[in-house]
């Protein structure tokens, strides 16, 4: 991907374009951002974007969205809005090949039959795309099965108690992965990970990018920036 900007979960603002919803992609597209937004994927295996596992903090409702069927969120909205939570084919419709779409696949069952229906979905989008999660598995997946498809890792250090052993956890998930970017915390910027990308000249995205000091740090040191909550 060129390097452009890519609005985190479309260009939402606060409770009045909620994050994932069709508004914050329709704005999104109107500035020419790119788009990185969420998968997840109901009980009757329909794929939507959607970034937490519980429907609570966006919809008020403290449940579970494997838990639910596609019917049971036909009247839930996002906040205090009319958004609903977007169905991926419909985000697919909407985007239309504009711009170029950053899919996190948030898949924490096995891996296989949810990334089968996305992938199917994509087979016939001809508009720029790739592929990431934080899961290896699902990247490796995408590598065995779709191999056309660009892919992403993305990183962060979970392992607080473990902090200096977060390159030995970056090598593993690297070379299970193979991918052909990594999508970097912010906060590793300074660290060996920026280092090996560069002479093995893997472009690295950097999330989020939420201030002008990020924004004017993250624009030296990597090849694309997820932003939200700035004017660019």
């Amino acid at each position: 991907m060129k390097k452009q900007f890519i609005a985190h979960r479309g260009l939402y603002e606060g409770f009045v374009t909620p994050e994932n919803s069709i508004l914050a992609f329709t704005k999104a597209i109107k500035h020419n951002y790119a788009i990185e937004l969420d998968l997840r994927i109901t009980k009757d295996k329909k794929i939507v974007v959607f970034h937490d596992k519980n429907l609570f903090r966006m919809c008020g409702v403290d449940k579970k969205l494997k838990h639910l069927n596609s019917k049971d969120l036909k009247n839930l909205f996002l906040y205090d809005t009319k958004e609903q939570i977007p169905f991926f084919s419909d985000v697919l419709t909407l985007v239309n090949a504009q711009v170029p779409l950053i899919i996190e696949i948030k898949n924490d069952s096995k891996v296989g039959g949810f990334e089968k229906i996305v992938a199917e979905l994509l087979d016939n989008y001809n508009g720029e795309f790739s592929i990431c999660s934080f899961n290896e598995d699902v990247v490796h997946w995408f590598k065995e099965n779709r191999g056309n498809f660009k892919r992403g890792l993305i990183f962060t250090n979970h392992k607080k108690s473990h902090i200096d052993l977060y390159k030995f956890d970056f090598l593993y998930k690297f070379l299970k992965a193979s991918p052909d970017y990594i999508s970097l915390d912010y906060k590793l910027r300074n660290t060996l990970i920026v280092d090996f990308c560069k002479r093995l000249n893997i472009p690295i995205f950097s999330w989020t990018i939420n201030s002008m000091k990020k924004y004017n740090k993250g624009k030296i040191i990597f090849d694309n920036l997820i932003f939200e909550n700035i004017r660019l």
